[in-house]
């Protein structure tokens, strides 16, 4: 017998994702759905933190912890660059965020000793 290996939070995993992308188009169309926009992104935080699931860091970093607006550049964010520094600045709220542009170091979840397990959801 073929054992099918259980993932906890599939469900709210697949949830997190899709108000992630709907969020992202809502913001890339135009300013009047940008209140459409945040609620989903407040929503999509809130799922995670009730089923306790970690969302990713690059997401993270597209959303602005303050208003929760979707960061796209040009659209709701200004981006500089400065020597070492990648500074992003929402446009609802003046909020900023600063990154290291040197790339040397890599966030946890990028490197390969982070993998324990790949997990293929599409086989159900």
């Amino acid at each position: 017998m073929n054992k099918q290996k259980n993932c906890q939070g599939k469900e709210s995993l697949q949830r997190i994702n899709y108000l992630y992308q709907v969020a992202n188009q809502l913001m890339g169309t135009n300013s009047a759905n940008t209140k459409a926009s945040i609620a989903c992104s407040n929503l999509m935080i809130q799922v995670s933190k009730k089923s306790v699931q970690r969302i990713d860091v690059d997401v993270k970093r597209r959303i602005c912890k303050a208003c929760k607006t979707i960061l796209l550049p040009g659209i709701s964010c200004r981006v500089r660059v400065k020597k070492k520094m990648v500074k992003w600045v929402c446009l609802t709220c003046e909020k900023s965020k600063i990154f290291d542009s040197q790339g040397n170091e890599t966030v946890w979840s990028q490197r390969s000793e982070s993998i324990v397990e790949i997990i293929d959801y599409g086989k159900d």
